[in-house]
């Protein structure tokens, strides 16, 4: 009889080792991908950091609508493909350099989420997102492909696209 309690006792502890030894390594590894999602975005390197800088300097300007600025953050020969598929030029970006009238009034665009991907030494290309409160098209990606002339960044290329999800979001 005693034997017979023995034995039971025995692979009901057996039983529930590896449920207990499963269940504490399960909370340690949800804990771990819970500090793993709030890490520190990684450290940018010079490069991205003197990319991001520039781009960041450029919207700023367009925003103040500092036309001189923008003129010569730009190429001569810059191409824009807008968010209907519409090529544009200098002249049109310049065009949209224009500080509001009734800034503190109308809702200010959203920029957020800039990556960079160096093409080399002398190019590289800066995403971002970009949300227009007020605007139909609201929530547009943009890529902009800038090139080092001499010592000094100049935008030469813009993409804009629009999410297609966000086109009947009012």
């Amino acid at each position: 009889m005693r034997l017979r309690v023995f034995l039971v006792v025995l692979i009901a502890i057996l039983a529930v080792i590896p449920v207990v030894a499963q269940n504490s390594g399960s909370g340690q590894e949800s804990s771990a991908a819970i500090d793993a999602v709030h890490m520190p975005e990684p450290k940018l390197s010079p490069f991205e950091k003197e990319l991001l800088d520039t781009q960041k300097a450029l919207l700023d300007a367009m925003k103040r609508g500092d036309k001189a600025y923008v003129s010569n953050a730009v190429a001569n020969d810059f191409v824009a493909i807008t968010v209907n598929g519409d090529p544009g030029g200098k002249g049109e970006l310049l065009d949209l350099a224009n500080p509001s009238k009734d800034q503190k009034e109308k809702p200010q665009p959203i920029f957020y989420d800039f990556k960079v991907v160096q093409l080399s030494d002398n190019a590289g290309v800066v995403t971002y997102n970009v949300v227009f409160p007020s605007h139909i098209e609201r929530y547009q990606h943009l890529s902009d492909t800038w090139v080092k002339e001499g010592n000094q960044w100049k935008l030469k290329f813009q993409q804009t696209t629009l999410n297609l999800w966000s086109a009947h979001d009012l």
